[in-house]
């Protein structure tokens, strides 16, 4: 609160006079309207099966517990990340447990191609080695993943 008093200097005049009613009302309006569905969130990671020069395709899969799928009625954004060791250059997707796919750019997607499909499935990540870049390293994966859910 800032004190400023007046050109008499007889009474002072708090500046948050105004700026508690606008305080309320910027709390009020950034809070969820009533009958909006709350949300919840689940993160996993994962290191794949080596990925070598004979078996250059792996899958990890990601299954949220029942505790929070019981909770959950649909899906929301889905963000996942990978990173791995050595100069191969993977090719990777994700996938919705038993139904579409959505390709990866990069080692980083965020997406909403799943929101509102059923919160009870699981998800699939799938790596290939597009070029191993003159190596032949065993490739291993280390991926997370947050799923947002709806009640």
């Amino acid at each position: 609160m800032s004190l400023l008093k007046s050109r008499n200097y007889k009474k002072p005049v708090f500046i948050n006079s105004f700026l508690n009613p606008l305080f309320v009302f910027m709390a009020l309006g950034s809070a969820p309207a009533i009958g909006h569905s709350a949300s919840l969130a689940w993160d996993g990671e994962q290191l794949s099966n080596a990925i070598t020069t004979s078996s250059p395709r792996t899958q990890q899969s990601f299954m949220p517990p029942e505790a929070i799928r019981s909770q959950a009625s649909t899906l929301g954004k889905v963000e996942v990340s990978y990173d791995h060791n050595g100069r191969a250059v993977l090719k990777s997707r994700l996938c919705l447990q038993g139904g579409s796919c959505v390709d990866m750019n990069g080692s980083v997607l965020s997406t909403r191609a799943f929101a509102g499909q059923d919160a009870r499935h699981g998800f699939v990540l799938e790596h290939e080695v597009w070029s191993w870049a003159g190596s032949t390293e065993a490739v291993r994966v280390r991926a997370s993943i947050r799923v947002n859910y709806q009640r």
